[in-house]
């Protein structure tokens, strides 16, 4: 469910993970030479992360414009692969 405090906790995880991604990462890649293997880890660590949160997606309900909640796995798996699943995807293979 949308406000499962697991959930919400994950959630939190993920936007500590984009910001390093969209902070960190571009500082990284232009001024860092050579990555330790901590960070190395840690880089692992959120692409994992980012793959998990794909998978979660399919078994999380979702809220519909009008208020109502889908719970149907399938219903909930074709609104994300129609939305976001190809974007996410694309942007957690790792390069």
């Amino acid at each position: 469910m949308p406000d499962n405090n697991n959930k919400k906790v994950w959630d939190l995880w993920v936007v500590f993970l984009l910001l390093y991604t969209a902070l960190y990462v571009p500082y990284q890649v232009c001024f860092v030479e050579e990555s330790t293997q901590a960070g190395f880890v840690f880089d692992i660590i959120v692409d994992c992360s980012f793959f998990i949160d794909i998978i979660l997606t399919f078994f999380t309900a979702q809220s519909e414009k009008n208020g109502t909640l889908i719970v149907k796995k399938s219903l909930i798996a074709k609104n994300y692969c129609k939305g976001w699943f190809f974007i996410d995807l694309l942007t957690t293979m790792p390069f």
